[in-house]
């Protein structure tokens, strides 16, 4: 009996063994292991030399490897990404970073890897999804004074380090929006004439505009390049709106009926001498690339009534501002803000229409008199309008 059980034994051993040495044969031979990721690099064909662990979030990128047969999720810090099978391979998976995937910027405690999921295992590859450096569009009053409090606008004021003013005068006491698109401040002492930037963890963004120039690009500030014609009042009286550079246009008046377009009138008009609009060799320039600036402090609520604003006269383009149809009787709550109406929202129909093809249909030569206008276009009388304009100016927006 001993030699019987004992050779039964064996042969259970025999068997087990066996079937252990057949698992592993059938999974060598059908050649299915774990994923694994190797390096990263662009879709672009003209630089698939260059392989790197960093993107932004929307960038295509080709994942490359082996074992990626069978595949079922990419993560990209925990973000399941959208994939094409037919466009992928054992060895190579192509694929777009979520435009939404979290960042440092969004969420300190990510992850920094890409995760590959297949019916037979997984693989994770160091890679780090950078946020974009910030840019910056505009400030709600790009003349402001030391002191004034201002917000600048723009995207991804994601961990500001600081906030440059021309001069290199630099600002890091700020408050920053939920969005990271806008940055409310005061404006320090010391600052001069040009772009602001801000700068954080990913780069530095410069603002186009320029602030507190006075010069470039100036129709009329009524100060040192005052080209002021006719129309209405001109006055220095900084008691009257607080916070502007000198001397300002006051549009002041009352009573003006209902669809009254008679922007002659005392008052209800602002209209220049000629002065560039665009320098001539810009003429070729796309018409989105400048607008129409100007600072206005508006003291009383606006409720009806726009700004019609023309070249030369000329009603073939019509800028509109109405400001009331985007904030109900529409005051600068007493401060001064910076107006800004891209060209190309130069329309026909009086500003309802189409705008001009180019550059040149709309400033001609590139020289001429600006004219803004106050007409009632709508069926409610204007009991009283009190508002003042500075800086007039045709400048570069992009």
């Amino acid at each position: 009996m001993r030699l019987l059980s004992f050779k039964i034994s064996n042969i259970i051993l025999f068997l087990f063994a066996c079937a252990v040495f057949t698992q592993v044969a059938c999974k060598k031979d059908s050649g299915v292991s774990n994923p694994v990721i190797q390096q990263v690099r662009l879709l672009d064909s003209t630089k698939r030399d260059s392989f790197f662990t960093s993107v932004l979030p929307g960038t295509t990128i080709v994942i490359q490897g082996h074992g990626f047969s069978g595949l079922l999720h990419v993560y990209f810090n925990d973000a399941d990404a959208a994939f094409n099978s037919a466009l992928n391979s054992d060895n190579n998976i192509i694929i777009t970073v979520p435009a939404d995937a979290p960042t440092e910027a969004t969420n300190p405690d990510v992850s920094n890897n890409i995760k590959v999921v297949t019916n037979h295992g997984e693989a994770t590859f160091d890679f780090v999804l950078t946020a974009p450096p910030p840019s910056v569009t505009g400030a709600s009053n790009e003349m402001a004074l030391a002191g004034d409090q201002i917000t600048i606008y723009g995207n991804n004021f994601y961990i500001i380090d600081k906030v440059v003013f021309p001069g290199n005068v630099e600002v890091t006491n700020f408050t920053v929006n939920d969005d990271a698109t806008a940055i409310t401040l005061t404006v320090p002492a010391g600052v001069t004439s040009g772009p602001i930037q801000v700068v954080n963890k990913f780069g530095t963004g410069t603002s186009v505009f320029l602030f507190d120039d006075t010069t470039t690009g100036v129709l009329c500030n009524f100060d040192n390049v005052n080209n002021f014609s006719w129309g209405c009042p001109v006055s220095s009286d900084a008691s009257a709106y607080p916070g502007g550079w000198g001397s300002f246009a006051q549009m002041q008046f009352s009573g003006v009926p209902a669809n009254d377009g008679a922007w002659w009138n005392w008052g209800r008009s602002l209209n220049t001498n000629s002065g560039t609009w665009v320098p001539s060799d810009h003429l070729s320039d796309p018409l989105s690339s400048y607008a129409v600036k100007f600072e206005i402090y508006v003291k009383q609520p606006w409720s009806t009534g726009s700004f019609y604003i023309v070249k030369d006269y000329t009603w073939t383009y019509v800028g509109l501002y109405e400001p009331w149809k985007q904030k109900a009787d529409f005051t600068t709550n007493g401060e001064w803000q910076t107006v800004t109406i891209p060209l190309d929202q130069f329309k026909t129909d009086n500003g309802t229409g189409n705008p001009p093809s180019t550059l040149a249909d709309l400033v001609g030569s590139g020289t001429g008199n600006i004219d803004i206008m106050f007409v009632n276009n709508t069926a409610t009388d204007v009991a009283s309008f009190d508002a003042a304009v500075d800086n007039v100016r045709v400048v570069k927006i992009n």
